[in-house]
């Protein structure tokens, strides 16, 4: 990122406006839907090097529309920062928990991957690998949601009150009266209601996080394979505590009411990117003026290695039983059948 008395609108194709308010303008990777071609800028001490990359695997990029659109989805939280709060200490946190939303990304393919070699050879190491991996997965979202709450605090300090002491985690600032985020916290009325919102599902799962990672407690049961996908007992553990989420509708459960593990890990994904379009909004609905934006046009969009499962979450959601091989896109062979 390079100070704004640097970087003149001209030099850049995606900016618009050079604030002069204290916020920063991001060098990032744009994509130019009319040329089909990626634009990205090396800083140097004392002048940028311009470099045209044959494509980009891992990552954000700044475009009107998506350079894949089978794979990439717009942010709108980064594209809400990106335009209007791009001050240093805040575009600075935006890779962390667009990370954390690739891990969760990540979780889900090597859920595919795990079916895949379950199904081909005759190891039982399915079995642990899932329940790790859902382990983890309540950790991921715990951490998630305390990096965008950092976000949070640090623009109320800048645009809000400042010393007004918002408490240093989302767990904290959640259990909260509303009373108190208002009146003693000095929360406009949309962070109150983002906040509250979200204050019991988030609290359900960290109470879950917290039995797992400070209790030693884990997904009780053993998982069952079938050939479309990695089951859990619903009636006892962890999962069990789930229902009132209603991840797992009953004409979708197996034989002795096994769920689908995909349920749960495709949840905190969906989650996650659910959060991020509130808090997007709220933070817009604050100001009956937003900070003019940088970039007006363009949106901050995401693509990762494991971005196709963005696009699919609805339908692990809806269907939760699946072909490992389409999924993966590996073509069916009799060598990779199940057996």
């Amino acid at each position: 990122m390079q100070a704004p008395s640097i970087i003149k609108p001209e030099e850049l194709a995606y900016l618009s406006h050079a604030p002069t308010d204290g916020r920063s303008i991001p060098l990032a990777p744009y994509y130019d839907a009319d040329a089909e071609q990626f634009y990205g800028w090396h800083p140097m001490p004392d002048r940028r090097i311009s470099v045209y990359p044959i494509g980009l695997v891992e990552g954000h990029y700044l475009a009107k529309r998506p350079a894949d659109p089978e794979s990439d989805r717009q942010l709108p939280l980064s594209t809400v920062l990106l335009q209007h709060f791009s001050h240093r200490d805040v575009w600075q946190a935006v890779p962390s928990v667009q990370q954390d939303l690739i891990n969760a990304l990540a979780a889900l393919h090597k859920y595919f991957v795990m079916l895949l070699y379950a199904n081909e050879h005759e190891d039982a190491s399915y079995g642990p690998m899932i329940r790790t991996e859902l382990e983890y997965g309540f950790v991921n979202h715990r951490a998630f949601y305390d990096r965008l709450h950092g976000i949070v605090r640090r623009i109320h300090e800048m645009y809000g009150a400042k010393g007004s002491n918002l408490p240093d985690s989302f767990a904290k600032t959640a259990k909260k009266s509303e009373q108190d985020l208002q009146n003693k916290y000095l929360l406009p009325g949309p962070l109150v209601g983002f906040y509250k919102g979200r204050e019991v599902v988030f609290l359900k799962l960290r109470r879950l996080r917290d039995s797992i990672v400070h209790h030693g407690h884990s997904l009780d049961g053993c998982a069952f394979l079938f050939a479309d996908g990695i089951a859990v007992p619903l009636d006892n553990g962890l999962a069990e505590e789930l229902g009132d989420l209603a991840l797992w509708p009953e004409a979708l459960l197996k034989p002795n009411r096994l769920g689908s593990a995909l349920a749960i890990l495709a949840f905190f994904a969906s989650d996650m990117l659910d959060v991020m379009d509130h808090l997007g909004s709220s933070l817009l609905s604050c100001f009956p003026d937003p900070p003019k934006p940088i970039a007006r046009g363009y949106g901050v969009f995401l693509r990762s290695t494991v971005s196709r499962h963005l696009v699919s979450l609805g339908e692990y959601q809806r269907i939760h039983w699946f072909d490992p091989t389409k999924v993966l896109g590996i073509p069916s062979s009799p060598e990779n059948a199940p057996r």
